[in-house]
């Protein structure tokens, strides 16, 4: 089957000439919210594979036949699916799409509370640039890679970045999206969503992947993906408060052989999440497991197709009021 990965015209970059974007670099623009996840699940899964020899189409409109991965959150309500379409919901954050056939999850528990789904790391930040060597055991500047709504409403607290740099003499930078790609300067990456018992669990640990790779230290939350893919301790550290972060980052200044073995059991670790082995994933995820899927798919009844919708509705519907209820 024909398989398409559909990219919502209102995420193209405003360029003179929107068609032309569709042939550049294999990196997605800096952008936040939306069109960043549009640029990073949709454009950049269809560019790579491409480069991997894997022929399928990027569309501006939404195709009627073969397999599409789409994210389910830009297809609206109330989208008709015709006979001949396999729809494969990239879910990212977003609510699952009760009328897709198949669901991509970045988070391998989401894969509980979801029937068809499918479980593909993030892809790694395109174009790093590690920590230098340089640097060596200084370790001064701590890091914060992404959206500002993505972290602890204390940590960006001008106060608490005054006491940092008062008892500990650190600093502490959100960093702009042009930035996200460079760890050159950074001694350590924060990561914490909120100090609330919250797991997350629609959320990646992406931004622990790209710590590991960049050679850095990587302090995060208590989310469910950091625990499921990490090993507290071991590659890197949790805080559940401002107090137990504080301890965190004087530890890691004074024990510089803790660094070190943290920093190395997250270098091994991270092979696991490069752009290479992301790849191969989407190699198989497209080439067998989704193929096998969408084969069985467009062979069932209209009656099991009624009622696939039926049990996907009411997935949709429990996963979404348990995101409202905090459940997660």
């Amino acid at each position: 089957m024909k398989t398409s990965f559909y990219f919502p015209p209102e995420y193209v970059p405003a360029f003179n000439d929107p068609l032309a974007w569709l042939e550049p670099e294999i990196v997605p623009h800096h952008h936040s919210g939306h069109c960043g996840t549009a640029e990073n699940w949709i454009y950049q899964s269809w560019a790579r594979l491409k480069q991997a020899g894997i022929i399928s189409t990027l569309s501006l409109k939404i195709p009627t036949q073969g397999i599409v991965f789409a994210l389910g959150s830009s297809l609206g309500k109330h989208i008709q699916i015709p006979p001949g379409m396999c729809l494969v919901d990239i879910v990212a954050d977003a609510t699952p799409h009760p009328a897709a056939h198949a669901y991509i999850v970045q988070n391998r528990i989401q894969q509980k509370y979801i029937p068809h789904s499918f479980f593909i790391p993030h892809w790694p930040q395109p174009k790093m640039i590690p920590r230098s060597p340089d640097r060596g055991r200084r370790f001064e500047n701590i890091a914060f890679f992404g959206d500002a709504c993505n972290l602890a409403p204390e940590l960006q607290q001008p106060e608490w970045q005054d006491h940092l740099r008062r008892s500990l003499g650190l600093s502490f930078t959100i960093k702009s999206p042009v930035a996200w790609h460079d760890y050159s300067q950074v001694d350590c990456v924060v990561a914490i969503r909120s100090f609330s018992p919250s797991r997350h669990l629609s959320k990646p640990a992406t931004k622990l992947y790209n710590a590991w790779l960049a050679g850095v230290p990587f302090i995060g939350g208590d989310d469910i993906a950091y625990s499921d893919e990490g090993n507290p301790e071991k590659n890197y550290l949790v805080a559940t408060s401002p107090e137990v972060l504080l301890a965190h980052l004087r530890r890691l200044k004074e024990d510089l052989s803790f660094r070190d073995e943290l920093v190395a059991n997250g270098h091994h670790q991270g092979a696991f999440y490069t752009q290479q082995k992301t790849g191969e994933r989407w190699n198989l995820l497209v080439k067998e497991t989704i193929a096998k899927f969408a084969h069985t798919h467009v062979r069932k009844t209209p009656r099991q197709l009624f009622f696939m919708l039926q049990k996907h509705r009411f997935f949709s519907w429990a996963y979404q009021q348990r995101e409202c209820w905090g459940l997660f």
